[in-house]
């Protein structure tokens, strides 16, 4: 009986054992996963773009550069004379190499256009390394905007000026019911009589 005990605890170790690394091989598979710092953004605010870059080759990559271009946002600046909407991202030194089976994560800032440009962009990233092709997400990153109504300044500007109204006329009422019910006390003298 004790035989058989054994041999059924053993055969169950050696079974959890072979799913052991069908376990571990679930890890991601994708080389490149971006997201965002927050959900939707406002015109003229600034973000930050996370990509990660997942190794899965058996050598060491240098990053040169990663290339972000919001695609809705790409104009021609004649300020500047140059194309504005896009990012050129170039790692440190210490960031450029990532060795095999590993993950790093670049940060990369933006700020969105405060003028006519600021709507739901794709994102367009790659990511330029040692070798003979550059590395892409597979699915497209989108910022979305928020949409603020057009007059929206002006209802939060009147309804401060709404709530200041009614503090200045709640300190009158006061006031007033407070004075008219402090009434100078009418003291009685005797009248003095003539003689």
């Amino acid at each position: 009986m004790n035989r058989k005990w054994i041999l059924t605890l053993s055969l169950i170790c050696f079974s959890m054992l072979l799913f052991v690394p069908l376990a571990q091989a679930g890890g991601p598979s994708e080389i490149l996963t971006v997201w965002t710092d927050r959900p939707t953004y406002s015109a003229g605010q600034t973000g930050k773009l996370y990509v990660t870059y997942n190794n899965i080759r058996d050598s060491p990559i240098t990053i040169r550069s990663i290339t972000v271009v919001f695609k809705e946002w790409w104009a021609y600046d004649k300020a500047k004379s140059a194309w504005i909407g896009n990012i050129t991202y170039l790692p440190s030194d210490a960031e450029k190499t990532v060795t095999e089976h590993t993950v790093r994560v670049y940060e990369i800032s933006f700020t969105v256009p405060s003028d006519g440009r600021a709507v739901n962009t794709d994102v367009e990233i790659k990511v330029y390394t040692n070798l003979l092709i550059s590395d892409a997400p597979t699915q497209t990153p989108k910022i979305f905007m928020i949409e603020t109504p057009v007059y929206m300044e002006q209802i939060i500007t009147l309804l401060t000026i709404q709530v200041v109204l009614i503090i200045v006329c709640t300190i009158i009422i006061a006031a007033t019911i407070f004075l008219s019910t402090r009434r100078p006390q009418v003291t009685w003298k005797a009248e003095e009589k003539p003689q």
